[in-house]
């Protein structure tokens, strides 16, 4: 009988891949089908502070591996009521405490954050301590169901239709700036009601950072999950993500880690705006899982590997969807016709076979700009992909031709901390232009500060160099100073 496991991958010193697993105090041997070998590679298996969750067959000292890893952020989950009491934190009558957090853009998960959960029902992962649970991950629980939720979304969106409200009104700062995370049923068939076991279509755009203006484009995620005997959705997310600060390791990711991770977690940096679409085979997903699978291996293991409008988080997802028959508004054979300027730009030598180039060199610019013409802006930006599968979905007679009998939304609110607010992400090429440029000379002026300041402390600098460190840094800006005209640029996107 299949089972679930968790704990960390490794190769020993006979390079026999094994999988430390807490639950029964063993390092098991793992019995991988050559169709998943390539997704064990060596980053997975030098990453000891990541924990992997794996899908089975238990035999004695061996595992016989039956997918590849899902990512999650700790061994153990815990679900209840988080609450305080005599100035110690619990869930249910669980003690706990919060896990490691990180410090990324001077700020972090804080007292404010955790104030969010309180006295809310959570979904938590983490670890025992001796008698207390160490929480490296925290989700509001009733946000990922198939059933009521208790958390209604604005009243404005029962005020029109649906999918209008969350394509032309939920984008305003007005609405995507809010601190209530909310769930709501855009469109369900008539009589129509998820089972135990249904299959459940993710695609979540995460979207602006409020204080960094190179994340503006957003983060865009599908992934795929299945509904429980209770009504809950188990799920995760085929994270095609580069490595960073975050410590974000591109893989299959839990829904709890990819929005609550105390770290990782989209929530801790910004909005996200997710659907969950049912009537979507099982198996057509399992395929996608499993084809994708070379993409987040690919962009783990491939150095020099980067983002390009032609290879990224939206172009991937685009493609694999495509293929089972789910595809956005910008896929139909009407609107592709009718977007004239994109069908001559096709002409252009320069676009041909374009899609994976970068913007170095004259010619590298010239396909660049080329590629970016030619083809629709859902097919490689964030928030445009994610709306064109919302307009594709609104209509009947393309959900029934993808077989979709129900869509829901979640709004997932930023987490309060110190970090400045988020919102939606941008949708035009004149709005990702200007906040790029914007983004690159303070990434220019922060490195040049960053080098005055090291001047300053090198004992070995010249007098004329740390003169001119000085000058650098007499003229630079504060953290406060630099955040508002971060703030006033990012607050005309809506």
């Amino acid at each position: 009988m299949s089972e679930n496991l968790r704990g960390r991958l490794y190769k020993d010193s006979d390079s026999i891949v094994r999988f430390d697993c807490p639950k029964y105090k063993k390092h098991f041997e793992l019995i991988i089908p050559s169709a998943y070998q390539f997704a064990f590679d060596e980053k997975l298996l030098n990453s000891p502070n990541y924990f992997f969750e794996l899908v089975g067959k238990r035999e004695e000292e061996h595992f016989l591996v039956e997918a590849t890893p899902t990512l999650v952020a700790d061994i153990e989950n815990l679900n209840g009521l988080l609450h305080e009491k005599e100035g110690f934190l619990y869930i249910g009558e669980q003690r706990a405490k919060l896990g490691r957090t990180k410090i990324i853009h001077e700020s972090e998960f804080d007292r404010q954050g955790l104030e969010y959960y309180l006295n809310e029902e959570v979904l938590a992962h983490g670890h025992f301590e001796e008698d207390e649970f160490i929480i490296n991950a925290l989700l509001q629980k009733d946000l990922i169901t198939s059933i009521g939720s208790k958390y209604p979304p604005p009243n404005e969106f029962f005020e029109m239709d649906p999918f209008k409200f969350v394509l032309n009104e939920l984008p305003k700062n007005e609405f995507s700036q809010r601190r209530e995370s909310w769930r709501a049923v855009l469109h369900t068939d008539e009589g129509y009601e998820p089972s135990e076991g249904e299959g459940v279509l993710i695609v979540t755009l995460s979207g602006r950072q409020g204080d960094d203006p190179s994340s503006s484009g957003g983060h865009f995620a599908i992934g795929m999950g299945e509904v429980l005997k209770d009504g809950s959705i188990l799920g995760e997310t085929f994270n095609f993500y580069f490595e960073g600060e975050k410590e974000v390791l591109a893989g299959n990711t839990d829904l709890v880690s990819y929005f609550g991770h105390l770290i990782q977690g989209q929530q801790n940096y910004r909005p996200s705006f997710t659907i969950y679409v049912y009537g979507v085979s099982p198996d057509d997903l399992k395929k996608v899982r499993d084809e994708y699978e070379m993409d987040l291996h690919r962009v783990r293991t491939e150095p020099g590997l980067r983002i390009t409008p032609g290879y990224n988080c939206a172009t991937t997802s685009n493609e694999h969807l495509k293929k089972i028959g789910i595809k956005g508004n910008h896929k139909n054979l009407w609107e592709r016709a009718r977007k004239l300027r994109r069908q001559i730009a096709k002409i252009n030598p320069l676009a041909w076979r374009a899609k994976g180039t970068s913007k170095e060199g004259l010619l590298g610019k010239a396909r660049f700009i080329s590629y970016i013409l030619k083809t629709d802006l859902a097919e490689f930006m964030p928030r445009p992909a994610l709306e064109s599968f919302i307009k594709n979905f609104s209509s009947e007679k393309r959900r029934k031709k993808m077989g979709i009998k129900r869509v829901d939304y979640v709004f997932l609110a930023q987490l309060p901390s110190s970090r400045q607010v988020g919102g939606m992400s941008y949708d035009s090429l004149r709005e990702a232009s200007k906040i790029v440029g914007f983004s690159e000379e303070r990434a220019r002026r922060r490195e040049e500060e960053r080098r005055a300041r090291e001047v300053i402390n090198d004992e070995n600098s010249t007098i004329q160099e740390k003169e001119e460190a000085q000058r650098v840094l007499s003229e630079s800006l504060s953290w406060e100073e630099d955040q508002k005209m971060v703030r006033e640029l990012l607050e005309t996107i809506d």
